[in-house]
């Protein structure tokens, strides 16, 4: 997608949320819904693009969506998943943001309990949640044992409720791969895991259009990381080139993991010579 169409996707999305906060049927469930698919294609968009406007734009559209009691989950999950997508574009900006990404996360966890709470069975708010613990732990590992607790107990009932779910897989491929071996982590395993979240992707059919559907390209941006880190530079570039297939936007990959790649496999032809 070009920049754009990302820009006419965003404009048209801010259109939507415009008339549905105009409109009087928001207590009918109709409005919510809109807000809710309108402010996914903003943080899609936002993501893709770079843009912060767009992400706090999709926060505001599930904010308001969250007038409709009978989908106050999934706007609880929404406006988490804009806290911690709003979170990342922070700390990639720069360690002097790490206090607002910090206050992100937080609120993106209180979100997600209040999701959890409504609907005891989210396997995709327990999911996400255990992210939120994981990117906070992060930011201050000196809460590691704790957070770490709550991280892997978010996400064993996850796995519980859904097991073949893709994010799930994929939540607990990033866990796997990034803890310590010392501490139950293995670089191994997480690429199994990966690999797994990626076959899982592959199958997932999305039908209802307020239902998470992010993840697939991720996935493969973590393997593309995951062969980078084993020294297969070839197989990293094909899994970055996957995730720019199913994303051609996915700008972590194309202004990010790729350069890196290249750089690395510029000096390893030097070093070659």
């Amino acid at each position: 997608m070009s920049r754009f169409l990302l820009a006419l996707v965003f404009v048209f999305s801010l259109a939507a949320f415009a008339r549905a906060q105009a409109s009087p049927m928001l207590a009918t469930g109709s409005s919510a819904d809109s807000l809710l698919v309108s402010g996914k294609q903003m943080l899609r968009a936002g993501e893709n693009g770079g843009s912060l406007d767009a992400l706090y734009a999709a926060k505001a559209a599930f904010e308001r969506a969250l007038a409709d009691t009978a989908l106050a989950a999934w706007g609880h999950y929404y406006i988490a998943l804009a806290d911690y997508r709003i979170a990342d574009y922070l700390l990639a900006a720069g360690e002097e943001n790490k206090g607002a990404a910090s206050e992100h996360l937080k609120t993106a966890v209180e979100h997600l309990q209040k999701a959890a709470e409504i609907n005891p069975q989210a396997a995709e708010a327990y999911v996400l949640l255990s992210s939120a613990y994981g990117r906070q732990i992060g930011l201050n590992p000196a809460k590691g044992i704790v957070l770490g607790r709550r991280a892997q107990k978010a996400l064993k009932k996850a796995a519980q409720l859904a097991p073949d779910n893709p994010r799930v897989a994929l939540c607990a491929a990033i866990r796997d791969f990034n803890t310590p071996k010392m501490f139950g982590g293995s670089k191994e395993k997480g690429l199994r895991g990966f690999q797994r979240a990626a076959e899982l992707f592959a199958r997932e059919e999305p039908i209802d259009p307020i239902r998470p559907a992010w993840g697939h390209s991720r996935t493969y941006a973590w393997l593309g990381l995951v062969y980078q880190d084993r020294g297969e530079l070839a197989l990293a570039r094909a899994a970055f080139a996957k995730a720019l297939a199913i994303n051609p936007e996915f700008s972590w990959v194309k202004n990010v993991l790729l350069p890196e790649l290249e750089k690395a496999v510029a000096k390893h032809e030097q070093d070659r010579e």
